[in-house]
């Protein structure tokens, strides 16, 4: 290889520009932090181990430095917190948010102006409560009847067996029975609304798919390059935005007319749009595009805390099912009992009483797969009951599968699927403790996770009475994994008939 001398000016200065970036970005840590990982690729760190091996990578790391302890992954130091130390981030809540945390690696600010505001969070967490929650009873009837709709929609008659192809699908039927609940029957009914709320998720999703090298240097920098196509016109959110407004506005409208018309006959329809109504500029005669915008974008926080995940945890749930044949006839003997006892029609009392198939999906989301997620950024340097101070700024990581998997909790082979231990033990899906994580923890554990929790189970309900479900191999599919976050198997499943 022949080098001129006009080639070792370039060289020097990469070597210059590489030792600045290295001497910059090089740990420096505090009295009494969390143990940080050796590691011997200067820069990099731990970032390939951290993306291609999390799970043994981090278990080895638990196993030799205890909990919490420290990995440089992405230009930063990030802390590991497991099972000791987790429920502590949780439950100070006023150092440490995961808000704040994901804003650089998510920025959806970009897109939903109203996330900016101090105030979003709690009016968001109040809307689902006030609006969901503590209406669940009255919304079981119509989340069946949308998922029976979508059931027949996307899968139908399987009177010879068909392979379903499983994220897209239940995308949308989770996505009807929210949008029912959210913007009310009349939009809801409307399939453009409903591939926005499916598709809203992946679509933004698609703008974050660069690997966020350019953390390397500064989270901000690489939040600046990946929002750039925004800026220059390409948005594929966009479109998702202005169909929910299109469709949206009239509703208002009409709405705002007739409750001036009626007066206190005025009968309020049961979904989110009317609790906004109801409590943002309540007093307001006007949909104007500003108090349209603001609407919209509370919706679509909403979508994205909650079809995704949903739609997620159903298909991990279907895929447990299909891939173990041992837990059909239990299962399906129940949701027999309860449809001859409600006649098709059921009720919260009805739901409450599927208890194996509650305890079965308790399972299945403790065993998701997904090895760390749930990031939370420091405000203040904080010190946990250990000694251990993590200072401000620091991101620490839920590490969920130390969580999820530790022998104390789940005897000896923590691994292994236990379908009837939330039954045998008293605990209901949609309960928090420090031994099950999926729905966070302390007062900032999910609002919406009983809507959640109903409705998976309303629809695997329908679907183990009405159809076979089996996957492929006849065993349970592998999950995908994209660095420590655990996606479904893509195999598809194969459902058919069950004979009446």
């Amino acid at each position: 290889m022949h080098f001129s001398f006009e080639t070792i000016p370039t060289f020097v200065w990469v070597f210059i520009a590489t030792y600045a970036i290295y001497w910059i970005k090089k740990p420096r840590l505090g009295k009494n932090e969390p143990p940080l990982i050796p590691y011997k690729i200067p820069i990099i760190g731990h970032t390939l181990d951290y993306l291609f091996n999390a799970e043994n990578f981090l278990a080895e790391c638990r196993q030799k430095y205890g909990d919490p302890f420290s990995v440089y992954i992405f230009g930063q130091v990030t802390t590991i917190a497991g099972n000791e130390i987790a429920h502590e981030v949780y439950a100070a809540s006023d150092t440490f948010s995961m808000t704040n945390a994901t804003r650089d690696s998510f920025p959806l600010y970009r897109i939903l102006k109203s996330i900016e505001k101090p105030d979003t969070l709690k009016i968001t967490v109040k809307a689902i409560r006030d609006g969901i929650t503590a209406k669940l009873p009255a919304y079981t009837e119509r989340v069946q009847r949308t998922l029976m709709f979508s059931i027949n929609k996307e899968i139908g008659d399987c009177s010879k067996p068909k392979v379903i192809t499983t994220v897209n699908n239940f995308s949308s039927m989770v996505a009807r029975s929210v949008a029912d609940v959210l913007v009310g029957q009349e939009i809801s009914k409307d399939e453009d609304v409903v591939k926005a709320f499916a598709d809203f998720t992946k679509d933004f999703t698609a703008v974050l798919a660069i690997p966020p090298i350019l953390s390397f240097i500064h989270p901000k920098v690489h939040t600046k390059i990946i929002t750039l196509p925004l800026k220059f016109g390409w948005n594929p959110i966009l479109k998702h935005l202005n169909t929910l407004k299109k469709h949206l506005k009239p509703v208002l409208e009409k709405r705002l007319k007739d409750r001036e018309i009626l007066g206190d006959k005025y009968e309020p329809p049961l979904d989110v749009i009317e609790y906004f109504l109801n409590n943002l500029e309540k007093d307001t005669k006007v949909i104007t595009d500003d108090y349209l915008n603001k609407i919209c974008d509370f919706i679509f926080i909403l979508v994205i805390a909650s079809i995704h995940t949903t739609s997620h945890h159903t298909t991990f749930a279907l895929y447990d099912f299909a891939g173990r044949p041992e837990l059909w006839d239990d299962l399906y003997e129940e949701q027999v009992i309860i449809d001859k006892e409600c006649n098709g029609e059921l009720t919260p009392h009805h739901i409450n009483k599927m208890v194996k198939l509650d305890s079965f999906l308790r399972e299945s989301l403790r065993t998701f797969g997904s090895v760390a997620a749930n990031p939370h950024r420091c405000f203040e340097s904080y010190t946990f009951k250990n000694g251990m101070t993590v200072p401000k700024g620091r991101i620490i990581q839920t590490y969920l599968s130390d969580i999820h998997y530790n022998t104390t909790a789940y005897g000896p082979n923590p691994r292994s699927f236990l379908p009837f231990h939330g039954l045998e033990n008293n605990f209901p899906a949609s309960k928090t403790d420090r031994d099950y994580f999926v729905f966070g923890a302390g007062k900032h554990a999910c609002p919406g996770r009983f809507f959640a929790v109903n409705e998976i189970k309303i629809g695997l309900h329908k679907l183990i009475l009405n159809y076979h479900i089996r996957t492929p191999s006849g065993k349970t599919e592998k999950k995908l994994n994209y660095g420590p976050v655990a996606l479904p198997p893509v195999a598809g499943l194969i459902f058919e008939n069950r004979k009446k």
